[in-house]
């Protein structure tokens, strides 16, 4: 299992609909929205390292999200390229 912490850049005023996004999806936790600065924190659990990036990877097609900038990722050796 890999789980990534993640720091999604949204426009500010669209912060609570992205949260919602991508709360919707599956392996996705929201932690916090911080608004006023247009950003939502995440965390991102998945089978592996290359589940992890789709799902994340996926992130900017959602409306207002201007980026997506990895914090943490933890993983095992075993699930390198799953």
């Amino acid at each position: 299992m890999t789980i990534s912490s993640l720091i999604v850049e949204c426009a500010p005023e669209a912060c609570d609909a992205v949260a919602a996004e991508l709360s919707a999806r599956d392996g996705v936790e929201v932690h916090g929205i911080d608004a006023k600065q247009g950003k939502v924190v995440v965390t991102v659990e998945a089978d592996g390292v290359d589940e992890s990036h789709r799902i994340a990877s996926d992130f900017v097609s959602i409306d207002t999200v201007r980026g997506v900038d990895l914090v943490y990722a933890n993983f095992e050796d075993d699930n390198l390229g799953k």
